[in-house]
């Protein structure tokens, strides 16, 4: 079975093979911004840091091992284990229950890789390019004829 997504390296923008690379975010930075956020909302049930004008979440890096540096406090994802649409719900589901994950724009990287309008050149993208005509994943408009097998 051939892989729904590929990872491609935010630093060399070239394809990231098994055992080759990583997805990460700095986690202690992270919680730096989740705390600044704190101090001004509070824990405020109807403030969602991602939709705060100032908040900027700290990006997750998909790269490869030899490309860029770790944080010295990461949380990373090996790219073999984000090679299909269920890895990456999965790992919404795990990420769900991290504090440091509202401070991040793990939201982002997930949008990017369903919607073919977002254009990104990195990160965890479709293997099989979508038209842009459509919409995210599900839309009927995307079907093919290889979804007809």
């Amino acid at each position: 079975m051939a892989d729904d997504l590929v990872a491609v390296c935010d630093f060399c923008i070239q394809p990231i093979p098994d055992g080759e690379g990583m997805v990460e975010v700095d986690i202690a930075a992270a919680e730096r911004a989740l705390k600044r956020w704190r101090a001004r909302y509070g824990t405020d049930p109807g403030a969602v840091f991602r939709t705060t004008p100032w908040a900027r979440p700290v990006a997750w890096a998909t790269r490869h091992t030899d490309c860029g540096t770790s944080p010295r406090f990461a949380f990373t994802i090996a790219v073999h284990r984000l090679r299909a649409w269920t890895d990456l719900l999965r790992w919404g589901v795990h990420l769900a229950d991290k504090a440091f994950t509202p401070a991040t724009d793990w939201h982002d990287l997930v949008e990017r890789a369903l919607d073919p309008r977002q254009a990104a050149v990195s990160g965890i993208l479709p293997t099989r390019p979508r038209p842009l005509a459509g919409g995210p994943i599900g839309d009927p408009r995307l079907r093919g004829p290889a979804d007809e097998e």
